[in-house]
């Protein structure tokens, strides 16, 4: 009887051991620690990224997420310690949080419309490294979006001192914030995607037809091409939105049916971890196939493969043509058998 009294001691040690250990503060430290390593392994894998407004702003949201996660482990390393005559416990680590989901909240549609207009404005110019001005101007926005999302957090909660004992329930009952904009942005791309998506149907599915999968310098190629019958019954820019959109969903397909996923079912994701740069790579795609199609005619053909995306191929996407003489438009080039050819 004892023997077993021991073994049953020794399994409860274990329990409570691996209780301990597992707890919920140790599983957010390494919720935030691959979040944070996921930042910077895209962020160094993929450095093209970099040369663009959305590009910096990821690199200070890595900081930012190094930031939140030493502070949540300095916090937990001195848990229960006074430090300053005040007593560290969970609840700093809550308003840690708190303060960094708030903040996170708020900036989802203004960088997305920052690094539209960004697109929209320097794509053409993208061969051409960028000048020192347009490195210290995307220094000087990415700097002005946190302090004005900063700002807007705390300056809400001053403005209304009220409000103070509605922020120590919060704090209590440690509710994160969940980001609103980030759900309508989803749901915008998303609705996007799918409306262009039946828009161009007909040349998607020819290019299904078509698929193929081959080897090309020791990597994997999908290759696909439109029929004859279907480029003479369909405009230039039809083409070329076709060719645009089943790159991109070749690409992302499995993060769009994620973002799809988690859209159905509305799941609660605090503002902390939906904020990343993994989100921020799909947001670059949209907005430079976007912007590709919409400045088409501005574009060299040098600059597509300059384009500051690692994951879409849009070299691959365009369709060899020259402008007439006349500048009444563009007319595909005679005799160029790989016109509409599409390598993703």
């Amino acid at each position: 009887m004892e023997t077993v009294f021991c073994e049953n001691c020794i399994k409860i040690d274990i329990n409570l051991y691996f209780y301990q250990v597992i707890d919920g503060r140790n599983l957010l430290l390494v919720v935030l620690f691959a979040k944070m390593a996921l930042n910077l392994l895209i962020l160094i894998a993929k450095r093209s990224m970099l040369q663009s407004l959305i590009g910096y702003f990821c690199i200070s949201l890595s900081l930012m997420d190094i930031a939140l996660f030493v502070n949540v482990l300095m916090v937990s390393c001195f848990k229960t310690r006074m430090i300053l005559g005040t007593q560290v416990g969970n609840h700093h680590i809550c308003l840690l949080l708190q303060i960094f989901s708030s903040i996170y909240s708020v900036l989802h549609f203004p960088t997305f419309f920052l690094s539209g207009l960004d697109y929209y404005l320097n794509l053409p110019a993208l061969p051409k490294p960028a000048s020192t001005f347009r490195k210290m101007l995307y220094i000087f926005t990415v700097l002005l979006l946190w302090i004005g999302a900063i700002a807007y957090v705390f300056g809400i909660h001053s403005l209304h001192p009220p409000l103070k004992a509605i922020l120590y329930y919060y704090l209590f009952q440690c509710e994160i914030a969940i980001s609103l904009q980030s759900r309508f942005l989803s749901v915008m791309i998303l609705l996007t995607v799918v409306f262009v998506t039946v828009y161009c149907w007909s040349g998607l599915r020819s290019l299904v037809r078509s698929l193929k999968v081959v080897s090309y310098l020791e990597e994997i190629v999908v290759l696909c091409s439109h029929s004859n019958a279907w480029l003479q019954s369909h405009s230039f820019k039809k083409q070329l939105l076709t060719n645009v959109t089943m790159c991109f969903l070749l690409t992302w397909s499995p993060f769009i049916l994620l973002q799809l996923t988690v859209v159905l079912i509305w799941s609660p994701l605090p503002a902390y971890m939906d904020l990343n740069v993994p989100w921020f790579c799909f947001i670059n795609s949209f907005l430079i196939g976007a912007v590709y199609w919409l400045k088409y005619g501005e574009i060299p053909q040098d600059a597509i493969s300059s384009f500051p995306d690692s994951f879409c191929h849009w070299k691959f996407c365009h369709l060899q043509q020259d402008c007439t003489t006349d500048n009444v438009g563009w007319i595909p080039e005679k005799g160029d058998n790989d016109s509409n050819i599409l390598i993703a």
